[in-house]
């Protein structure tokens, strides 16, 4: 079966493709980077591609740390008038 693919990823390195699928493109862009991916046997990089970015999209110690001192001013202020 004929696979209808897009002239715009043709166009593109494997290493380009990789970059687009790791920035979890919805919509038609996920249908043709998908079948850009199965074409040309990028399966396999595509998932260790998406599990790195997985990893790397969680907050940084600081973000916690701004949200723990602000909690602690919140109570701070407002505890007293909990109880």
């Amino acid at each position: 079966m004929a696979v209808l693919r897009s002239k715009k990823y043709l166009r593109l390195s494997d290493t380009e493709i990789l970059k687009l699928y790791s920035d979890r493109p919805k919509g038609e862009a996920l249908h043709f980077l998908s079948i850009e991916i199965e074409q040309r046997n990028l399966s396999e990089q595509a998932e260790t591609l998406l599990k790195e970015s997985r990893t790397r999209s969680r907050h940084s110690l600081l973000y916690y740390l701004f949200y723990a001192v602000m909690f602690a001013f919140f109570a701070a202020r407002f505890g007293q008038d909990l109880l």
